[in-house]
């Protein structure tokens, strides 16, 4: 059998959404402290904080699958301080006004470096790690980390005991599961009966915001105010009697294709030969509103019968829409006929039935061509004949 491990990227993957995940949730926690804040993704560092024209906090964040030993000669050490040595030495930012965080799953063995680097250290400490981490510069054969030892030699004592003075290592953190945890639990306060959900759209939201970022090359970071007036907005839309409504955009539902030809709804407006622009854009409506409303039953978020009494109630309005002005056209001739079909369907695409707190006009829209594809409702007064004539053309065909 081949060995196919060299082509496994699970733990990048995993390192890169923990990155992710992790500047989220420390975002989060900064909104009570320094909520003017502006975040960055791999642009001075992992993720960096930077407050009041300072880059005044750096984060690297490692991730291991099986978690490591992060002593003395680790990459992840020789890596983290190449990063951070290179950044002082070209002037990106001043040792003296930044913090450094190496937070990591790895475990700091007990009389290490980084060991001696975790909060509440002292002056002696960062001395000890200073001692600790020449020997290693100097002993180390490993070629990985030889540039980073090269350049932590060319600094003078006092020049790494000051970015070591600065420098916070977090270890044994939570993996990427359980920052997902701990991300929750801070949203206990905005969604306490759901938390866990508001931090699964939280962070859908977030991905899409760190996308843009990174693809936009965005100066100016990601505003740590943005999250919690998120968090906020996502607790208001799960409080106890509201239903959570996604970004239509973010559905990532199936678009039109030929093959929707075949679907009654879509059949249906061909009836009334409305242009291929609009037949498209029902399409779509029509599957991201079978994909909301798939998710509120999948979560327990909704009871069917109240999605079959929202249906019963378009149909009724429907119903009464369709008579009155079936009656009023006095449509006896095709194209008076084609003209109520599209008046009729319009109005039923602009309408804004409301489910619960939920207004939005594609699932009302959405709702109808469910109906229609149904054969419930109809737009041409005769199309049970033409779907009729159709199926005879079929068959002679």
């Amino acid at each position: 059998m081949t060995d196919l491990s060299k082509y496994n990227a699970s733990a990048p993957m995993a390192g890169y959404i923990f990155q992710s995940r992790l500047a989220l949730l420390r975002g989060l926690q900064l909104t009570r402290k320094s909520p003017q804040a502006i975040i960055s993704i791999e642009k001075f560092d992992d993720v960096a904080f930077e407050t009041e024209d300072h880059k005044n906090c750096l984060i690297q964040a490692k991730h291991h699958i099986v978690p490591k030993s992060l002593d003395d000669k680790s990459v992840d050490v020789w890596k983290t301080l190449k990063i951070w040595m290179e950044g002082a030495k070209s002037g990106v930012f001043e040792v003296s006004k930044t913090s450094y965080m190496l937070i990591t799953t790895s475990e700091a063995p007990a009389g290490s470096a980084m060991g001696k680097l975790r909060e509440g250290n002292s002056p002696d400490d960062v001395g000890e790690a200073y001692d600790l981490l020449l020997k290693a510069a100097e002993d180390s054969e490993n070629k990985t980390t030889e540039t980073a030892r090269n350049l932590f030699r060319t600094l003078t004592e006092d020049e790494v005991c000051l970015l070591l003075s600065r420098i916070l290592v977090i270890d044994n953190h939570p993996n990427l599961t359980n920052v997902f945890e701990e991300l929750s639990a801070e949203l206990n306060i905005v969604a306490p009966t759901s938390p866990n959900l508001a931090a699964e759209y939280l962070e859908g939201w977030w991905l899409n915001q760190v996308a843009q970022h990174l693809i936009e090359e965005r100066c100016g970071g990601i505003p740590v105010q943005h999250i919690i007036l998120k968090a906020f907005e996502i607790g208001k839309l799960l409080a106890e009697d509201a239903l959570p409504i996604d970004d239509p955009a973010d559905l990532s539902v199936k678009e039109y294709s030929f093959e929707d030809e075949g679907r009654l709804f879509v059949r249906q407006m061909r009836a009334v030969k409305l242009p291929d622009a609009m037949v498209q854009d029902a399409t779509s409506d029509f599957y991201r509103a079978y994909a909301q409303r798939s998710r509120w039953s999948r979560e327990s978020l909704i009871l069917e019968d109240e999605l079959s009494n929202y249906d019963d109630r378009l149909q009724d309005s429907w119903k009464r829409k369709f008579e009155a002005d079936l009656l009023l056209a006095d449509a006896n001739d095709e194209p008076s006929k084609l003209k109520l079909g599209r008046s009729v369907f319009l109005w039923a695409t602009q309408e804004s039935t409301p489910l619960r707190n939920v207004v939005e006009k594609w699932i009302t829209a959405g709702s109808y061509h469910g109906l229609a594809d149904q054969n419930k409702v109809r737009w041409h007064p005769e199309f049970e004949q033409i779907a009729l004539n159709d199926l005879e053309g079929e068959k002679n065909a």
